[in-house]
């Protein structure tokens, strides 16, 4: 397992998340986050001639999903490129901070509020499906979760994709930890959703002082 990472909230309140250590941790801060994918991907395929001819090519894959991720509000993010006989099987995971519920206030029902704002869907005739529930993160407390398979918009066209999104509520604030999984490999959702669930269940909430929540 990697060692943990740790973003800020208001100068106070941050958190932890581990991912198996097969997984890449991309750095996505704007000051740092070329030179440190620069220096993971040279780390990561150096002994191997033909991932390294292509080194430069994956350098800017992951610069470019870095960007993206801290444009789109993201905190950390990690992913993992597993060869299999029948393919590549890849995943993510992105940690961001959003605001809550419009109308929520941070003493109020925060996952209650959440949860009655997710809309299951019923699996239909090819697959696609969302379901809402609640789950206990042992060191964050109750969260609100969905997860499925659907279909998601990239440019012109969608890819049908295996996803977890959990939202873990700020304690005394209309604030939101959104983690979200997903990955394309839609054959392997169920080991997938298992996947994502351990993941998430790493999830920590750390007082920058040193202490845990």
């Amino acid at each position: 397992m990697t060692g943990p990472a740790v973003a800020g909230l208001e100068g106070r309140l941050g958190f932890t998340i581990t991912v198996p250590d097969t997984w890449f941790e991309l750095d996505v801060a704007p000051a740092t986050r070329d030179e440190s994918i620069r220096r993971l991907v040279e780390e990561r395929v150096r002994g191997h001639q033909e991932m390294w001819e292509a080194r430069h090519g994956i350098t800017r894959i992951l610069r470019d999903e870095a960007r993206k991720a801290y444009d789109a509000g993201a905190a950390y993010a990690a992913c993992m490129a597993m060869p299999t006989e029948d393919g590549a099987v890849t995943a993510s995971v992105v940690v961001s901070l959003v605001r809550g519920p419009v109308g929520a206030t941070a003493d109020g029902d925060a996952v209650g509020s959440l949860v009655d704002r997710l809309e299951p869907v019923a699996k239909t005739d090819d697959g696609r499906f969302t379901s809402v529930t609640t789950v206990d993160l042992e060191h964050a407390g109750t969260a609100a979760r969905s997860y499925g398979v659907e279909d998601v918009p990239v440019d012109a066209g969608y890819v049908r994709t295996v996803f977890m999104q959990t939202m873990v509520p700020v304690p005394g604030m209309n604030k939101v930890f959104l983690v979200s999984a997903s990955s394309p490999v839609v054959p392997l959702a169920a080991e997938l959703h298992d996947l994502f669930d351990a993941v998430t269940g790493t999830f920590r909430l750390v007082e920058l002082d040193g202490g845990v929540r």
